[in-house]
């Protein structure tokens, strides 16, 4: 017979952790706003910045040709880039890649 208390302490154990890596992370527990999720968001903001830098040389060379952006999301697919979450690209990813490179070169 299995007890029925092994599945609570299971996710209890689940949520202690997640809550400990959170705390890790610099979150105050309890505290709700943007505050609180600050250091998240800087740090997705820092990877994405470097995944543009990466990816910079090649969609200069497809501006240079005057792709359009589903011609740029084509050919990358084609080449076998993968989009920043592993991925195909789509158009958009396109648009919010060139804003993102525009913004760091302004």
């Amino acid at each position: 017979m299995v007890e029925e208390s092994a599945a609570p302490q299971t996710v209890s154990e689940r949520t202690r952790a997640a809550l400990a890596q959170a705390k890790a992370r610099g979150v105050v527990l309890g505290s709700a706003g943007t505050r609180n999720l600050q250091a998240t968001l800087e740090k997705r903001t820092q990877t994405a910045d470097a995944f543009a830098r990466l990816q910079q040389p090649v969609f200069a060379e497809f501006q240079a040709q005057g792709l359009t952006h589903r011609e740029m999301a084509a050919e990358l697919n084609r080449r076998g880039i993968a989009a920043a979450r592993g991925g195909e690209w789509t158009h958009g990813q396109v648009q919010r890649m060139l804003n993102r490179l525009a913004a760091d070169q302004g």
